[in-house]
């Protein structure tokens, strides 16, 4: 698991450091820029499995780009959303410009191909639609809360684990606003001394009597707390309401050693 997460870890740093300069398209021989406009989204990265593009969606590092009939276009990442311009040179590649800096985009088979200092990206449709990514804004926030606002929330409040080590809090169960499902958990590290990494074990989880695997790992430091969310990336779960009979089990290890410190098994309320 650690190792997917520093997997992970490198995938969204390529991401970020690669985006300043991205953006993306389709093709169309009769015509290029009406296979272009629409809404796309990242699908493949150098270096990550389908398992890592999962988990980086799961956690909200999604990367979208929409391109509008004008020749403007909007990059979404992680929250935030910058502006550019776009030209279908060809049928087969687009050019893309953000802040006076272009790139060139090839397009094959439907899917759109980008490489900037080494790092290969590939985007596919979604829609013909231009969607709506909100405002660009320098400070690196979006302006406005609708894009982010959580679809649906049940209060729980309910303790499902503690013992002289950790203790473990279900605020709720939600559909945050990229669909997915889960429960916000507050998880304490009672120990003193020792930080600690808390996960799903995975191979014990099952929702409604069907195996899915959970995605949720956390480190936490001595005497501290971290809220966090444990989602279900699943295309049975289309909202809370599909979150029933959920069980499985949580691993606690000691951070630095790995050894571990207490598995648990729980039935999420």
């Amino acid at each position: 698991m650690k190792s997917k997460l520093k997997v992970f870890g490198v995938v969204a740093f390529a991401i970020a450091l690669c985006f300043a300069l991205v953006g993306c398209g389709g093709g169309d021989k009769a015509d290029p820029k009406k296979a272009v406009i629409g809404t796309w989204e990242l699908s493949e990265l150098t270096g990550a499995s389908e398992d890592d593009m999962a988990m980086m969606k799961a956690f909200g590092l999604t990367v979208e780009a929409t391109f509008a009939e004008d020749g403007t276009f909007k990059l979404g990442m992680f929250g935030e959303t910058m502006d550019g311009t776009w030209d279908a040179k060809s049928a087969d590649k687009v050019s893309l410009t953000i802040e006076g800096d272009s790139v060139d985009a090839t397009i094959k088979d439907g899917v759109l191909s980008i490489e900037v200092d080494g790092e290969g990206m590939k985007f596919k449709k979604t829609s013909d639609e231009v969607k709506d990514l909100g405002s660009s804004s320098s400070s690196g926030t979006t302006s406005g809360s609708s894009a982010t606002d959580d679809q649906a929330v049940q209060a729980i409040d309910k303790e499902i684990y503690s013992d002289d080590s950790i203790s473990v809090m279900v605020v709720d169960k939600k559909q945050d606003w990229l669909d997915s499902c889960g429960y916000t958990l507050v998880v304490t590290n009672k120990s003193a001394d020792t930080a600690i990494d808390f996960s799903g074990s995975y191979g014990t989880w099952t929702v409604n009597g069907k195996m899915i695997s959970p995605y949720i790992y956390e480190t936490i430091q001595p005497n501290a707390y971290v809220e966090t969310f444990m989602t279900f990336m699943d295309d049975s779960i289309k909202s809370i309401d599909d979150l029933v009979n959920v069980q499985g089990s949580f691993e606690v290890t000691n951070s630095k050693t790995y050894d571990e410190i207490v598995t648990f098994q729980v039935t999420m309320p």
